[in-house]
């Protein structure tokens, strides 16, 4: 078979599949990939089937880009009959096309929160403003704040994270103060435990006090 190569199709030529096997279609989700669209444009192709009329293509994966750039065009920020869009085509029967989809989405890996922690982190650096980062990935600027509160994490409760050690609710709990102090030493006494939970953490972290015999205290 031959390989695929990437070309361009216009958005106005592109239409949903039902061989996608990724059915879900959040508004919430659309909206921070138009908002990435808008940004930087569309990065990485669609995988789509030649359609009728000539000229049509089905998307089999991709449509959550495909529906990002349909928002913008219908805002009248891009023209849909010009806008270019990076795609492969792809051959075969139905079975085949949806062992493409789902192939396609169980190799996408998503950002780890960690990850999406450093990244604000740098943006913010860059951009100087929470509301700037928040609008460049359609995010509101509650849950960029938050991210941005876990990437100010004690260096070893922020590792933990990182490595899947402790969990994204648990690292909130450690969050829940600003004192690095306090949740390291908190995070000395629980972080090691496999039966703690965040409401414990928080507990903790909101009854600590510190012995008189402590280091710091000292």
């Amino acid at each position: 078979r031959r390989r695929p190569i990437i070309q361009s199709v216009k958005v106005k030529n592109l239409s949903l599949s039902k061989d996608n096997v990724r059915k879900c279609k959040r508004a919430v989700s659309v909206e921070a990939m138009a908002a990435s669209i808008r940004a930087r444009g569309i990065m990485q192709n669609l995988l789509v089937t030649a359609a009728r009329p000539k000229g049509m293509f089905e998307i089999i994966a991709g449509d959550r880009r495909y529906l990002g750039a349909m928002m913008l065009a219908e805002a009248g920020e891009i023209v849909a009959a010009d806008y270019d869009v990076p795609v492969k085509i792809i051959t075969g029967d139905e079975a085949d096309l949806r062992e493409v989809s789902l192939t396609e989405n169980f190799q996408r890996e998503q950002m780890t929160v960690a990850e999406e922690c450093v990244a604000f982190q740098h943006f913010l650096k860059t951009d100087g403003d929470v509301d700037a980062v928040a609008k460049r990935f359609g995010q509101t600027r509650r849950f960029i704040e938050g991210r941005l509160r876990l990437a100010d994490l004690a260096e070893p409760i922020f590792e933990a994270l990182a490595a899947g050690k402790i969990s994204y609710e648990m690292a909130k709990a450690y969050g829940s103060t600003a004192d690095k102090a306090k949740q390291e030493r908190v995070f000395e006494q629980y972080g090691h435990s496999s039966y703690v939970n965040a409401d414990q953490i928080r507990r903790a972290i909101a009854n600590d006090t510190m012995k008189a015999t402590d280091p710091i205290a000292i």
